[in-house]
């Protein structure tokens, strides 16, 4: 290949390998890999055309530091979100109605219940994270006492549930969870 040509290429791949750099200093995972595979293509073009030992030896330098930028590729660490700070994308929330409380355990409703004792004036929110299974719950009693439980074993926690209102469901009086238990 005549040798301006070929030092054009082997630039125009050089500036490949800048711009990727940039990109896996940035830990963007998906155009560091696009701009490798150009990378790569450009220089599987470029291979059959070097015919002297100086082109052969520069597209096998090219070659070299390609498996290098790919091997940095490989070790960058995709952020994943926390369980307790970002919201997971795509996750639906529990719409909490009569009908979803009735399908909840007996077992579970008796707990329930039992936390919200003899108090006809309270209510109960669930926490519309989650699968809906075992929800922790608020319960806000008569006298404007809130304590939440855990779904898992019923005892009070510390942190009230999270998230205003789009975590919490809709308040349920305490007839509601009594009836859900008496539909058994």
């Amino acid at each position: 290949m005549e040798p301006d040509k070929f030092r054009e290429s082997r630039q125009a791949i050089n500036r490949l390998f800048e711009n990727l750099n940039v990109l896996i200093e940035q830990n963007a995972v998906d155009a560091s890999r696009e701009c490798c595979q150009e990378a790569q293509t450009q220089l599987d073009r470029l291979i059959p055309l070097a015919d002297n030992e100086v082109q052969e030896r520069s597209v096998k330098n090219l070659g070299l530091k390609i498996k290098h930028l790919l091997s940095l590729i490989n070790k960058i660490k995709v952020k994943k979100g926390s369980a307790s700070g970002i919201e997971k994308i795509g996750v639906i929330p529990v719409e909490w109605d009569e009908d979803r409380i009735k399908q909840l355990s007996s077992v579970f409703l008796k707990k329930v219940s039992a936390n919200m004792g003899n108090d006809l004036n309270a209510s109960v929110c669930f926490d519309t994270t989650g699968k809906g299974v075992r929800p922790s719950y608020q319960i806000r009693f008569g006298n404007k006492d809130t304590t939440t439980f855990s779904g898992s074993a019923h005892k009070p926690r510390e942190k009230a549930l999270s998230g205003g209102s789009h975590k919490i469901s809709r308040p349920f009086s305490c007839m509601a969870i009594d009836s859900a238990l008496n539909a058994r």
